[in-house]
């Protein structure tokens, strides 16, 4: 009996060591916008990002254009600006989501794409920009080097 108690105790440890374990990684993301934690350059950025996206949702282009276009009408300026390193510097799976997130406070959600959905094609975009080999950093750049030719 007392071996009984002795296991069940060392099941109930390991039960609750688990649930603080996950808890602790798998914080729940932002929301909304507003939620994110970046610099106000950062920040900026990524509401232009937002701001041409939804023009270019609104003048026809589908929602997977829509990142490209933005891209590309943002790229030039943000070269120049000072901003580039901070926005570089950023998780890409932050910016992400920061992005979608916004775009859909701006835009609304009846863009043809669901937030998660819209949240894994902007990450997918900034992973196949030119710095694949790093994982970690935005690199804004990426957003116009995918379908150059379209």
């Amino acid at each position: 009996m007392n071996q009984m108690r002795n296991l069940s105790k060392y099941f109930l440890s390991i039960f609750l060591a688990s649930i603080l374990l996950f808890a602790s990684v798998l914080s729940p993301s932002p929301a909304f916008a507003d939620d994110f934690e970046l610099s106000p350059a950062v920040s900026e950025v990524g509401e232009t990002f937002s701001d041409k996206y939804c023009v270019a949702i609104s003048n026809g282009s589908p929602a997977d254009q829509a990142a490209l276009v933005a891209g590309r009408q943002m790229i030039s300026s943000l070269m120049r600006s000072g901003a580039l390193k901070e926005v570089m510097a950023v998780p890409k799976e932050d910016m992400a989501s920061f992005i979608a997130s916004n775009i859909f406070e701006i835009c609304g959600d009846n863009i043809g794409v669901s937030e998660l959905e819209l949240n894994a094609s902007i990450l997918n975009l900034a992973n196949q920009g030119p710095s694949q080999s790093q994982n970690k950093p935005f690199n804004p750049s990426s957003l116009i080097n995918k379908n150059q030719n379209t």
